[in-house]
């Protein structure tokens, strides 16, 4: 019996996302809502990448239930999405992307890639993949400690990808990360123990915000093929002010733009 979208059909078409195939890697706490998000509105083909298990830590921030500690996540995310619609269909990956054997045809057969994952070699990754095999991918994170986060489409042919909008980023001043002042416990992890993408995690609801507007960037992309931020493709969120970076006076609660393809950039046509 599939998913009743009786309630939700005059705001959109849930079949024309029935031949659409999302591709997503991190299932944590911010990837885990984007899934059911979109799999609420339509999305009923998966792939899912993620290596890890959910432990008690995650219980404040990830939306599982205790029952499913230590269990893997893919696995967790694929029950869930089959209780809501059992004709769904959901491949589960449990694997690093960096070794996993099926990660190219897994790219080929999807419509859209969704980068969930918490370190920027994943983010970079996945975005040189895109790239290769010509697919948008909509990349999220959130600002250490939690201060807000950013999401970022590349969509081929439109817009630049994940790269060019580090480039862009580091031009402008907008590298958030680098101007929120580390915790002691960052500090200690980073440089004493030489993990440098560890970073303080922030709040559900601050994750959540991120991942709501992933979820709607990628809905938008996978029924009208552009993001319905007036195009833009990049969107800055911040839910409190950062101590020394709001005073420039060019930061705002929202940033949408559009970052076309920059020039010296692997999707630079």
């Amino acid at each position: 019996m599939t998913l009743n979208f009786s309630r939700i059909e005059h705001l959109l078409s849930p079949a024309s996302l029935e031949g659409k195939t999302v591709l997503q890697i991190g299932l944590g706490s911010g990837g885990a809502p984007v899934c059911d998000h979109l799999t609420m509105n339509g999305v009923r083909n998966w792939i899912l990448y993620d290596p890890d298990i959910l432990q008690d830590v995650n219980l404040v921030k990830h939306p599982r239930s205790r029952r499913d500690l230590g269990r893997l996540k893919v696995e967790i995310q694929r029950e869930w999405i089959l209780d809501r619609n059992p004709v769904a269909k959901v491949t589960s990956r449990p694997e690093d992307v960096f070794n996993a054997a099926s990660i190219h045809q897994d790219f080929r057969a999807c419509d859209l890639v969704l980068c969930c994952a918490d370190t920027r070699a994943v983010r970079l990754f996945a975005n040189s993949l895109a790239i290769e095999h010509k697919k948008p991918c909509v990349t999220a994170s959130v600002f250490r400690q939690g201060f807000g986060g950013e999401v970022y489409a590349y969509i081929p042919g439109y817009s630049g990808c994940f790269e060019c909008m580090d480039k862009v980023a580091t031009q402008m001043g907008l590298n958030i990360n680098l101007a929120i002042q580390p915790t002691a416990k960052e500090q200690e992890t980073i440089y004493g123990m030489n993990l440098p993408d560890f970073q303080a995690s922030g709040l559900s609801l601050d994750i959540n915000a991120i991942a709501l507007i992933q979820a709607r960037m990628a809905l938008d992309l996978l029924i009208d093929g552009k993001p319905g931020y007036s195009g833009a493709n990049w969107v800055i969120h911040y839910n409190r002010s950062i101590p020394g970076v709001e005073s420039s006076g060019r930061l705002k609660t929202a940033r949408p733009m559009l970052i076309r393809s920059q020039k010296e950039c692997a999707c630079h046509d």
